[in-house]
């Protein structure tokens, strides 16, 4: 019996299908989600205390209990297996290139909803990435 993993063949970008390009945009969207409730639980629990294994088992103990990483583990096992559906279908080295946009919609989500600010350098950082991921991804046509 013919294994179906093994029939699956990847997508060239340039052609892809609006479902991979919805698994994309949830896949972004969920990374961008986790990023933020990890970075709410972060400011709310402070920094991990190592002074002792008790102040080490209360520090994980609010972590575990806290509600920002509950939905923050749901939204990176979403992301998860939405990239291990995305990349059953896309080539490897064409799909991370795309999962870039985390790089401007978590500094974008962060400034929105967390009210934190990004200078210019940054921005310069963020363009250049993109611009980058774009021309990687682009399909070389031999003559």
């Amino acid at each position: 019996m013919p294994n179906p993993i093994n029939q699956l063949k990847p997508t060239p970008l340039k052609t892809m299908r609006w479902d991979i390009t919805l698994m994309f945009a949830l896949l972004v969207a969920c990374d961008t989600a986790a990023q933020l409730f990890f970075k709410e639980a972060a400011t709310q629990t402070g920094e991990i205390s190592l002074s002792s294994v008790h102040a080490l088992s209360i520090y994980l103990l609010h972590l575990v209990q806290n509600k920002h990483i509950i939905f923050g583990v749901i939204t990176i096992c979403i992301a998860f297996f939405t990239w291990m559906a995305v990349i059953a279908k896309v080539d490897l080295s064409k799909a991370h290139l795309i999962t870039c946009l985390a790089y401007v919609t978590v500094p974008i989500a962060s400034m929105t909803f967390l009210g934190e600010s990004m200078s210019a350098k940054q921005f310069v950082g963020i363009v250049l990435i993109i611009m980058g991921a774009y021309i990687a991804a682009q399909h070389e046509h031999s003559n």
